[in-house]
């Protein structure tokens, strides 16, 4: 477990890299692994948010089961012009990868609300809590509020979508689990923060029951990534 998903497969070039949210979290773990590109990409280096279009004719690996094709993971697409994402969303409808997964992941769904998608494709969004949390006087992040990533996304038609808990923080339960069951997502993926951020998480014996709720009381697929007390339990 950490901050990748398990289901993700493959050494996938990212397709579009960067962002401009400027989640806390984000500075220890993508910008922070960018960094590496410094000889490579000065914008992936910066993290300026661009298009690698001649990554388009990458070879592809096969999914199968709960697998996906992440072509967007250092990254929000939502920064992509819109000739940008369709340029990806016409490369995921090719007939050559009708039976390839992919997962299109964003703070900011109300992006995705003017396309068509194609039924290999996963819908996601990172919804870290109910409400909004202030960390050290700092927002913690200029996406979108998170009541506004659930209304929009909600509204998405569209039946295959993902929600991704991570890092967890601190919650109401019985609010998140209502917009959970609103949303109606295939899949959550729930976990804690791997790079010490120092964010106001919930207890473990909280998010565990968080996930006995939405497994065995409304019968939701949950995928477990990192698990650990909240660090300021330790």
């Amino acid at each position: 477990m950490g901050n990748m998903y398990s289901d993700s497969v493959g050494k996938v070039a990212n397709l579009f890299v960067g962002c401009k949210f400027d989640c806390l979290y984000c500075r220890k773990s993508f910008k922070a692994q960018m960094k590496r590109q410094k000889n490579n990409c000065g914008k992936c280096y910066t993290y300026e948010p661009h298009f690698h279009e001649e990554r388009l004719n990458q070879k592809l690996p096969l999914t199968s089961g709960d697998e996906f094709i992440w072509l967007v993971r250092s990254g929000d697409p939502s920064f992509m012009s819109a000739n940008e994402f369709q340029k990806m969303l016409d490369l995921i409808k090719l007939k050559k990868n009708k039976y390839r997964t992919f997962l299109i992941q964003t703070k900011n769904p109300y992006f995705l609300q003017d396309f068509e998608y194609s039924d290999n494709i996963l819908l996601g969004i990172t919804l870290e809590s109910d409400f909004d949390h202030t960390v050290n006087g700092y927002f913690g992040s200029k996406a979108p509020k998170v009541w506004i990533r659930k209304m929009d996304f909600e509204n998405i038609d569209h039946p295959r979508k993902i929600i991704t808990i991570e890092p967890i923080m601190d919650f109401t339960l019985e609010i998140l689990t209502l917009w959970i069951s609103q949303i109606n997502p295939e899949r959550i993926y729930i976990g804690y923060d791997t790079k010490k951020s120092y964010l106001p998480e919930p207890p473990l014996q909280k998010t565990m029951e968080l996930i006995e709720k939405l497994e065995i009381d409304m019968g939701f697929k949950v995928k477990i990534k990192l698990l650990r007390e909240a660090w300021y339990e330790k």
